[in-house]
């Protein structure tokens, strides 16, 4: 019973120290790209980690639909073929996401970012993937 203790401590230190470093790196976007709307980081199994929102509140729903559009896409690689699932685009008529894998050894974590059309996709996903190597860098100590 002791070493279980020891162990969900340890988790708990883990996940605090990553929400710290999500949360500092998510208000470092907002700053950076105002045209940014959304940028959320959530574990694979869906449970919120860090979220920042100008137009919407409930970051645990969004979490949710990230954790599960991530899923779907993954299995779509597996039954592809293709390898592992690193992005996906969700392109709406006044809005896109961008869905990116966090790379880590621990935790399967997804980050998505939101943007209205006054940015270019190619800067928003180029933004989200290297947001998604600092995070995964500063957790996991590899450069």
């Amino acid at each position: 019973m002791h070493d279980s203790n020891i162990t969900t401590t340890s988790a708990n230190k883990e996940m605090a120290e990553l929400r710290v470093i999500c949360d500092r790196e998510l208000a470092e976007l907002s700053q950076n790209y105002p045209e940014i709307s959304l940028a959320v980081v959530a574990s694979a199994d869906a449970r919120l980690i860090s979220f920042k929102s100008a137009i919407t509140r409930d970051g645990n729903r969004l979490a949710a639909m990230t954790g599960a559009l991530l899923g779907l896409c993954e299995s779509m690689a597996r039954e592809l073929s293709a390898g592992a699932c690193r992005s996906t685009i969700v392109s709406m008529d006044d809005y896109t996401c961008i869905i990116v894998h966090i790379e880590g050894p621990q935790y399967p974590l997804v980050l998505a970012i939101g943007v209205d059309h006054s940015i270019m996709l190619a800067l928003s996903r180029r933004v989200a993937l290297d947001l998604a190597t600092r995070i995964s860098s500063r957790m996991y100590g590899s450069s």
